[in-house]
């Protein structure tokens, strides 16, 4: 049970208070400092949107020679990012970090929070995810393959899945780095991994589920994130276009136009999320990047997060923002791109990318990780941040958060990378 009053609990307890005019003045000044005592929790942390002072250095945290390009968190807590790691010649090859709830290094993971993983000619690591039971799974380049690991919960490899560990997915064909992808686990325990063109399904001992495409993996229509909708029908695609597979791998036509919703004019580098409740309809929500003020010469056009929400049939839900969609340039910046998107509790919309008073991507400058909060209808949540929005810079480095993760307590956690490294950021989230 918390302890925690709201302001509106300590108030009411105030002017109950005062009713008792036969309390003593020393009981009563006890009183009062017994509920700021209490309540001070909850005023001392600051609104939704602010760093979280119990995280690292302020709410944020720094790994110096790593890079992230994913994340998940565990049951606990703890958060794994699958990305590379310099090895002692300092070249990157694919890695797992491990942190702790207050942001350091788990010790009792790897080397010092730290797993070397893949061969000597890899790329990153590009997707991760986490067993029921603990084990934690990653997909990497390995020897111009496709390879997936699993580890136990202590780092070490996890002998029962494939070859000392490993799978290689040989229909994936030649994987040069750097790539990218995406990894969800069925509720069966299956795992399901895609990349470019291709979807692998794999049974719990990493072997290649005959049940799914031919012998196991099935040609998709592009796209490299994945997600199942409630009735395990899987959900591939970028933040520009998805496509939609039944449970063996054949394209679902009936949704959208013949099995792809519309496309939109954004990078397509972004993310979605699938909303779904016992109370509401299935939602697809998509987090990209669209230009909102253009300009003839291209110098000064304007760029800003793109949502868009889909319903389950792959067409455009037109009750959500403005005709379906939100497009949200940050105030004073010229650049804002999403670059992944996730779900509260209560159906509060986080989205997370870049955002910079410079286009970063014409000309190198610094920029900032950036997070906006919508409610359920695609209006912007103005009690997140400054009236919804939030930029956390790092000084004169170019940064941006490529994943949002939400944890049991409600707080957002952003991981990216900024120059010093693979960084995290963690934010009030009530």
């Amino acid at each position: 049970m918390s302890l925690t009053l709201t302001k509106p609990q300590l108030h009411e307890q105030i002017r109950n208070y005062n009713l008792l005019s036969s309390v003593p003045f020393t009981g009563y000044l006890a009183l009062l400092v017994s509920i700021a005592i209490l309540a001070s929790p909850n005023l001392l942390m600051g609104q939704a949107g602010t760093l979280d002072p119990t995280f690292g250095t302020g709410g944020i945290v720094t790994t110096a020679n790593t890079g992230a390009e994913a994340a998940a968190l565990q049951s606990d807590g703890k958060i794994v990012v699958a990305g590379s790691i310099a090895n002692n010649q300092n070249f990157q090859q694919p890695g797992l970090l491990r942190y702790n709830t207050n942001g350091s290094l788990d010790p009792n993971f790897g080397t010092g929070g730290e797993v070397m993983i893949g061969g000597t000619n890899a790329g990153p690591a590009f997707a991760v995810a986490v067993q029921t039971d603990g084990k934690i799974l990653a997909a990497a380049p390995a020897s111009l393959r496709l390879k997936i690991f699993r580890f136990n919960t202590n780092g070490s490899p996890d002998n029962t899945f494939g070859t000392n560990g490993a799978v290689t997915i040989q229909a994936a064909g030649l994987f040069l780095p750097p790539a990218s992808g995406g990894m969800t686990l069925q509720p069966d325990g299956k795992i399901i991994v895609v990349t470019g063109r291709v979807a692998a399904r794999l049974l719990a001992n990493g072997q290649l589920d005959s049940t799914f495409g031919s012998n196991g993996a099935a040609p998709t229509l592009g796209g490299d994130s994945v997600a199942l909708l409630p009735n395990g029908e899987i959900l591939i695609g970028d933040s520009s276009v998805m496509s939609l597979y039944s449970t063996n791998g054949s394209l679902v036509i009936k949704f959208g136009v013949h099995g792809q919703t519309p496309g939109f004019a954004s990078n397509g580098v972004g993310g979605f999320v699938v909303s779904a409740n016992a109370t509401a309809s299935t939602k697809i929500i998509t987090a990209s990047t669209l230009t909102t003020s253009p300009s003839v010469t291209f110098a000064q056009s304007i760029s800003g997060f793109l949502l868009v929400r889909y319903n389950s049939d792959g067409t455009i839900d037109t009750s959500f923002g403005a005709h379906g969609g939100v497009a949200t340039p940050f105030p004073g910046n010229i650049l804002s791109q999403a670059f992944a998107v996730a779900l509260q509790t209560n159906g509060d919309i986080v989205a997370a990318g870049q955002t910079a008073l410079t286009d970063v991507n014409a000309a190198p400058g610094p920029s900032d990780f950036g997070l906006v909060r919508y409610s359920p209808n695609g209006s912007i949540d103005l009690t997140f941040g400054n009236s919804g929005f939030v930029s956390t810079p790092f000084g004169t480095s170019e940064a941006f958060a490529n994943t949002v993760l939400i944890q049991s307590n409600g707080k957002i956690v952003a991981v990216g990378n900024s120059n010093s490294g693979a960084t995290i950021a963690r934010y009030l989230g009530n």
